[in-house]
């Protein structure tokens, strides 16, 4: 997925696991593209470069911040640190960009084992997908936002 639609998984995935909070959905919004740390080359990986070519060069892409390890253990970090209405929607945001990952390829989903697990597709389908996506979240965004603010 791109960076805009990983955003966005992570904004439905904060605000629904924190209950309809916007605090969530920011949260969640933010965490959706940490996973991309491990991409040198990608628009978050290249704001933290020397940590993100390290990660690379170490593990490759899609393996350790593609990982349910990588889940639990941020959301552990963070749960030392911060309240529930933190931890949960980052959690939720980097699950939800490991998810978006699988629809469109493969990941070390539980890494350190090798075995990659997801769904291979052509450049074209991977563009369709994320288009499709990307339209789905913001409608449920503008569903959930109108059920929640404006009913």
């Amino acid at each position: 997925m791109e960076w805009t639609t990983h955003m966005l998984s992570g904004i439905v995935a904060g605000y629904t696991i924190s209950g309809g909070d916007w605090k969530g959905a920011v949260v969640g919004g933010a965490a959706g593209v940490i996973p991309d740390l491990d991409e040198h080359k990608s628009k978050f990986g290249k704001v933290f470069f020397p940590v993100s070519y390290l990660i690379n060069k170490t593990f490759g892409h899609r393996t350790i911040t593609h990982s349910l390890l990588f889940v639990i253990s941020t959301g552990v970090i963070l749960m030392s640190f911060f309240d529930y209405w933190v931890w949960l929607p980052a959690s939720a945001g980097i699950l939800a960009h490991i998810i978006g990952d699988m629809i469109t390829g493969k990941v070390k989903l539980l890494f350190p084992l090798k075995k990659s697990i997801g769904i291979p597709v052509s450049p074209f389908v991977f563009k369709v997908i994320d288009k499709i996506t990307a339209a789905l979240l913001l409608i449920t965004l503008f569903v959930e936002f109108h059920i929640n603010y404006l009913a």
